[in-house]
Order: C-alpha cells, then sequence, then structure tokens
C-alpha cells in the first residue's frame, strides 16, 4: 500500500477537536501536528476513498485547506 497523506489547515481553535474527530474517522491516522497544520496518513490506496475523505475533511468547521500529498508510486500507479 502506498503512503498518502493529507495536510489540513485549521483555523485558531479548532486543533484539538478536529484532532478528535480525526482519530474517529475510518481510514485515518493523525501524524503530526504542527502550528495550524494537523498531518493525517490515509491507510488505504483506493482513489474514492481519497476523494471522499479530502471533500469531508474540507466541509468541517475550522478547516481552511485541505492539501493530499501522494508518494511518487501512488501517481504511477495512477498510470
Amino acid at each position: 500500500m502506498d503512503i498518502i497523506s493529507i495536510i489540513v489547515k485549521v483555523k485558531e481553535g479548532f486543533c484539538d477537536a478536529l484532532i478528535k474527530v480525526f482519530e474517529d474517522m475510518p481510514h485515518v491516522k493523525v501524524f503530526g501536528i504542527k502550528g495550524n497544520q494537523i498531518v493525517l496518513i490515509l491507510d488505504t490506496d483506493d482513489m474514492h476513498v481519497v476523494a471522499h475523505k479530502t471533500k469531508d475533511i474540507q466541509e468541517m468547521d475550522g478547516v481552511m485547506g485541505v492539501y493530499p500529498v501522494f508518494s511518487q508510486d501512488f501517481v504511477n500507479h495512477l498510470d
């Protein structure tokens, strides 16, 4: 399985609440936090799951931006 990470930029004061939500989401693991950014790891290589999770996270209250980061192996797999 390829590693897919998502960087989530959050508004001030929302980090702790969002981390709790992410910890309960299937296919999602909280990898780290730096300032107002939360790094998530997705344990799937299904592009539909990635798209769905990204959309769901983007629509959460307190989220300013969602930035998926794909490994080169994952990108090559799409060809």
